[in-house]
């Protein structure tokens, strides 16, 4: 009866856990720690809760995530907050990352790791792919308000996340809601920048059936001062980067249906963003896009079978955008009138614009678990992604003279199998995977030597790859991490068989490949009265085979991605953080990166490499970041309100745009040290919060990329209401 009894109460209250983990989780921290602070967060202190002769240990997702096998680094919804405004904020502070922005809100921006980037790193929201989706919204548009945790893996993408990806993955994981949420923020900011962001959910406890609306409105001029290096650094404002976004979604849960969880979701997303020039003074050219998601999720927990999981995710994405550049006058930075690109008007390239393009994607995940005791587990999953692209842009046809957009379809299918093994009690964790990526692609292509007659472009191919994780902790607090892969990045759609307009096909193209290492030793040690101090060391190794660039084609105003050739990256980083005080929590962590091209030769000769060993170009090699945060409850008297002030520091170290092939060579990015500050207020239990934060402190003129100029001095206040 005892067994029976301890059976039924512990698998309720698991089930409870992974249903409203949040409100639990927040239930315990109340119990469990006298100050606020970043620990209670990252660390939510192991719980103990006592029935009779049952007992049961909840174990924070954060500490979870930290403790795992893999390399990762994990964010937590205080460090979205404070001096950070976007995703992109919070990641450029984290270990190992590098965010490389193009100018203010909504340019364009990559996320490196390790200095691998773009479509390398993989882009997940809720374990999903965000695969075509990204031609329309970024990480970077989902407001933060709405974010749970933020999951940065290094080298090893989890098997259960599916799809392909090289140099790791960031995978953003939204909130779990109580029955009655309403979240409401709106920031104002330097350069004319608003953003609004609101969500509303309600759960009828009797149905199980959870109802959700939000979305979130981005608008800023850009309208910050930039120096222009090819005019004599003459100072000028840029007046045609104006962006707006906006987003908004609905979706129905139940939970007590016979599926544990399913929830569908609608998501509108509509984009418009000038285009601002820096050799020339653009005025008229912009970019829009368009784009609906309709999404269903299914879970399931023994699925026909006690230990057999289901977590099946099914999206059709459609979209339309395109750029639009007619201008029939260009202008230069003293005012003088400039003739077009061609006889048919355009700013920008070397032809004009009027793009229409559409298209349509099918993605779906199923990922099926099953513990077989509690020392072994096996997993499955397929990821299935069909896309297609009909581009249409008949000014572009007619300034070129011939027709060169083409319709194109891609499938891709990605099979994953895993293995866990647990040992000693949970001190000795492994996880192996195998995958095997299966891809295939249609469309028509111009041909080098005649661009008047397109040639059919049909490929399949099939690849495979492996990855192995493990984890041994000597003590509860020392622990030693270690992991191996070899694996495969499909090519995407516009790589593979172009954009339809462009960019060409490249049927020929073979995927990246890469075999990496990571050694590293973490320290992770809960204080006896709360609190947290973690250190992590790491060392990394990676070898990137078939590495793909963007180079200019044969056909004049034309593109196609090429196979590089070989690079080597060998790296360390170090992180240390903690609640040093009661009230005070410190974080400081560097990275050393360097990525060297290994090519001997000159791709289809026999010449030697002039680049051969010389640091990739573009790419930073040594950075740093730090920052404090104190924090105190009523400090101003009254009652349930707490303070935070904040500081937080980075550093990047100056590095070359082209390859160092002379001492003397000039073209730089300068290093740059930038410190950001804010204040944050809430009070009514965290009903109201009120921060006030300055980005860039001390004006710094900062360049990214080939010397692209970022914003100045920003500051913003931002005003949130919570009700819960």
């Amino acid at each position: 009866m005892k067994n029976k009894l301890r059976v039924l109460i512990v698998g309720r209250i698991h089930y409870c856990f992974l249903s409203y983990k949040i409100v639990i989780t927040l239930f315990f921290l109340s119990a469990s720690f006298p100050f606020t602070g970043y620990a209670q967060e990252d660390v939510k202190r192991d719980t103990t809760v006592a029935m009779k002769e049952v007992t049961v240990t909840a174990r924070s997702e954060i500490r979870k995530l930290r403790e795992s096998a893999m390399p990762i680094s994990v964010i937590g919804q205080r460090q979205l907050q404070g001096t950070a405004s976007n995703i992109n904020d919070v990641l450029a502070r984290t270990v190992g990352v590098t965010v490389r922005n193009t100018g203010g809100l909504g340019s364009a921006s990559r996320i490196s790791l390790r200095g691998l980037e773009g479509k390398r790193m993989g882009m997940y929201v809720d374990e999903t792919p965000m695969s075509q989706l990204s031609n329309f919204v970024a990480l970077n548009d989902i407001p933060t308000n709405m974010i749970e945790r933020i999951e940065v893996y290094k080298g090893i993408v989890p098997y259960k996340f599916g799809g392909s990806a090289l140099g790791g993955a960031v995978n953003v994981v939204t909130k779990e809601y109580p029955p009655v949420y309403l979240d409401f923020s709106y920031e104002l900011g330097s350069f004319n920048t608003h953003q609004v962001s609101t969500v509303f959910k309600r759960t009828d406890k009797k149905s199980g059936l959870q109802f959700g609306i939000g979305g979130a409105f981005s608008f800023s001029k850009n309208n910050y001062k930039m120096t222009l290096g090819n005019l004599d650094n003459r100072t000028v404002e840029r007046d045609h980067d104006k962006f707006n976004k906006i987003m908004g979604g609905m979706s129905v849960k139940a939970t007590k249906w016979w599926f544990d969880e399913m929830k569908f979701e609608l998501i509108f997303l509509k984009t418009r963003q000038e285009l601002q020039g820096i050799d020339l003074d653009v005025r008229e050219a912009y970019n829009h896009s368009i784009s609906g998601v309709a999404a269903l999720t299914l879970k399931r927990k023994d699925f026909f079978l006690d230990g057999l999981d289901l977590d099946f995710d099914i999206g059709y994405v459609v979209g339309k955008y395109g750029l639009h550049d007619t201008a029939m006058n260009r202008y230069d930075w003293d005012g003088n009138v400039l003739p077009p690109v061609s006889p048919f008007g355009g700013e920008q390239n070397n032809f004009p614009s009027d793009g229409h393009n559409r298209s349509n994607e099918l993605t779906s995940k199923l990922n099926m678990g099953y513990t077989i005791d509690m020392h072994h587990s096996v997993n499955f999953n397929a990821y299935f992604d069909r896309n297609s692209l009909r581009p249409n842009d008949p000014l572009m046809d007619k300034a070129l003279g011939f027709k060169s957009n083409f319709p194109s379809k891609m499938n891709t299918l990605t099979l994953g199998w895993s293995y866990d093994l647990t040992l000693f009690d949970g001190r000795f964790q492994n996880a192996f995977t195998f995958k095997n990526f299966i891809f295939s692609s249609h469309s028509r292509s111009i041909d080098v030597y005649s661009v008047r007659e397109p040639e059919p472009v049909k490929i399949s191919k099939s690849y495979v790859g492996f990855s192995d994780a493990m984890r041994y902790k000597f003590t509860e607090d020392l622990m030693l991490k270690a992991s191996f892969n070899s694996e495969v990045r499909i090519p995407t759609s516009e790589e593979l068989i172009g954009n339809g307009y462009s960019i060409l096909a490249s049927p020929a193209l073979k995927p990246e490949r890469t075999s990496g290492v990571n050694i590293g030793m973490l320290y992770r040690h809960l204080k006896k009265h709360g609190g947290l101090i973690e250190i992590e060391l790491n060392g990394f190794y990676n070898q990137l085979k078939d590495m793909i660039r963007f180079t200019p084609d044969m056909i004049p105003t034309m593109a196609r991605y090429r196979n590089f050739g070989s690079v080597r990256t060998v790296g360390v980083e170090f992180e240390a953080k903690g609640d040093v005080l009661p009230m005070l929590y410190l974080y400081a962590n560097a990275t050393y990166q360097d990525l060297r091209d290994v090519r001997k030769l000159t791709p289809g000769t026999t010449v030697e490499n002039p680049t051969y060993n010389k640091r990739i170009p573009n790419i930073p090699y040594l950075l740093a970041n730090f920052g404090a945060e104190f924090h105190k409850e009523n400090l101003f008297g009254g009652k349930e309100q707490n303070t935070r002030v904040l500081f937080d520091a980075s550093y990047v170290h100056k590095y070359f745009y082209d390859f160092e092939v002379s001492r003397y060579q000039d073209k730089k990015i300068p290093a740059a040290l930038t410190m950001d500050a804010a204040v944050e207020h809430s009070f009514g239990n965290d009903r109201w919060t009120l921060t006030f934060k300055v980005k860039n402190l001390t004006n710094r003129r900062v360049v990214s990329e080939f010397n692209r100029p970022l914003p100045g001095r920003y500051i913003g206040f931002k005003v949130r209401y919570l009700l819960k």
